[in-house]
């Protein structure tokens, strides 16, 4: 008999195409035959490696694997996902496991690549919901990675991508008064590229949009912010890329991080096209002016502005929800 933390909840029938679903579990598995029962379609490898090879053939909505396979553990078998082009953050990875994950046990599968932990057996209501909610991630970003908007090496936001959301950060910003900063992160070193990305967008904070502009420059765009606040991101977020990307090497083998930025603090009274807000701040990673105290970091030369001050200024960095709320008051 199936569990069920709710007695008699039941999941959701799947009707459309079938979801197709790489299963892969240590032996039978109640939760593979009620998956079936309710209109999924199941691959059943025998081990990790097996999973890993299928997958890439057969681009499947999303992964369940159990915490120990066979030949590996679930979070080593989520890094040979995570690490490859055809899969990487496309395809949702699901963990299973009968029991609540520690904090520490989530950490290490989210670092891993795993995007959750599938409990079963438990609340069947909540585990259909589940998964319909990441099979339909999935098919977004299939959406996306077809109309061009999400760059298929890393992920994140394509340069047409980019400049979608910019417009319609530009428009609901300049309605409510509010400031758009962009800074774009450059590194020469190809061997650092592939992980540049990740690490930008995990250091940017939740309400920025992170993309990339262009093979080895990843653009940032901050809403609420002004060129204050963009040259304390340009800090923060090139402070930890120094840190990851230089390695043990010499110095001499270190690859060279520029950074470059533009930003208007209204807006409204400062109309301005945020694509051009966003070249302009690529323009400023070879030709911008230096900061005095961070010359790697540039700001776009404009001979009628003065450099972003630092301590002791009065700087105006609105809160991002902040300035997205204030076209509700009133």
């Amino acid at each position: 008999m199936l569990q069920s933390g709710v007695g008699k909840a039941a999941m959701v029938t799947v009707t459309a195409a079938p979801s197709i679903i790489v299963f892969t579990v240590v032996r039978d598995h109640s939760l593979g035959r009620l998956l079936e029962s309710h209109g999924y379609a199941l691959v059943q490898p025998a081990s990790g490696t097996q999973a890993f090879e299928w997958a890439r053939e057969i681009r499947p909505d999303l992964i369940i694997l159990d915490a120990e396979l066979p030949d590996m553990s679930g979070i080593d078998a989520c890094c040979l996902f995570r690490d490859d082009p055809h899969i990487g953050r496309n395809v949702p990875v699901l963990i299973l496991t009968a029991d609540k994950p520690t904090p520490e046990q989530r950490v290490t599968a989210l670092r891993a690549g795993a995007w959750d932990f599938l409990r079963y057996p438990g609340d069947l209501a909540e585990l259909s919901l589940k998964l319909q909610a990441y099979v339909q991630a999935k098919r977004n970003i299939d959406v996306a990675l077809a109309e061009g908007l999400v760059d298929p090496a890393t992920g994140l936001h394509s340069r047409s991508g980019l400049a979608r959301r910019a417009r319609e950060l530009g428009a609901l910003l300049s309605r409510n008064r509010g400031g758009l900063a962009c800074v774009v992160f450059a590194v020469t070193a190809d061997a650092a590229v592939p992980k540049v990305g990740a690490i930008v967008a995990q250091t940017a904070r939740l309400s920025d949009v992170v993309g990339t502009w262009e093979p080895a420059e990843f653009a940032v765009l901050a809403p609420g912010t002004d060129d204050v606040g963009a040259l304390k991101l340009a800090e923060r977020v090139g402070g930890t890329l120094g840190e990851v990307v230089r390695g043990p090497g010499p110095r001499v083998s270190w690859p060279t991080l520029r950074i470059g930025y533009d930003a208007v603090a209204n807006l409204k009274y400062s109309p301005i096209d945020p694509v051009a807000l966003l070249a302009r701040a690529a323009a400023a990673v070879h030709t911008g002016r230096p900061e005095p105290e961070h010359p790697w970091v540039r700001r776009f030369a404009d001979s009628g502005r003065e450099p972003a001050q630092k301590e002791g200024a009065t700087a105006r960095v609105t809160r991002p929800r902040a300035a997205l709320d204030e076209g509700t008051k009133g």
